[in-house]
């Protein structure tokens, strides 16, 4: 009796079931008959045969120092709007870049890689990332802002002035019970 090789017959038992059952089927099954060589595997203990391709350049990063202020946002974003308002408040030109325009929509990949944020705004001051727009509403009440957005060199001999401003307004003595304001 010849001997039987299980692994090919069971192969053919396959091949033959699989092509009746394409009768039934709405679409006959794809038959890969020519097996693709796989890649050839870079070998890293062989020499390159070629030179090696140089990186990449870097792209510079978004915030410049030459600017005091810029806004990365969408223009129907309020809190983008909050941000430019507190500039303009203040008298500090902000550049306003907006996110949604056709010619800056590759800049909200870069600005989330960049500051691993995901919310709008990005607020750059002097090139630095500071945040959004509640950084930047803390940084102003707290009296910061207008020295963070002036060049090093000024910013260093204002140092050592206190720009806190703090006004109390004096409240009208009220009516009420003995020992409350009088």
């Amino acid at each position: 009796m010849p001997k039987v090789d299980w692994v090919e017959a069971v192969d053919r038992l396959a091949t033959t079931v699989d092509k009746a059952m394409d009768r039934f089927r709405k679409t006959p099954r794809r038959r890969l008959h020519d097996v693709p060589t796989p890649p050839a595997v870079h070998d890293p203990f062989r020499a390159a045969e070629e030179p090696a391709k140089p990186a990449p350049e870097a792209e510079p990063p978004l915030g410049r120092a030459d600017l005091p202020v810029q806004i990365y946002g969408r223009r129907s974003c309020m809190w983008s709007g909050r941000a430019v308002k507190v500039f303009q408040e203040l008298g500090i030109p902000a550049k306003f870049y907006d996110i949604d325009d056709t010619d800056n929509r590759s800049l909200e990949g870069r600005l989330v890689k960049e500051t691993k944020q995901y919310q709008t705004p990005w607020v750059y001051l002097r090139g630095d990332y500071v945040g959004g727009f509640n950084a930047v509403d803390e940084l102003n009440r707290v009296g910061q802002l207008e020295a963070r957005t002036l060049p090093p060199e000024e910013r260093k001999a204002s140092a050592h002035k206190s720009r806190i401003r703090l006004e109390v307004g004096k409240r009208p003595p009220e009516d009420g019970p003995e020992g409350e304001r009088r």
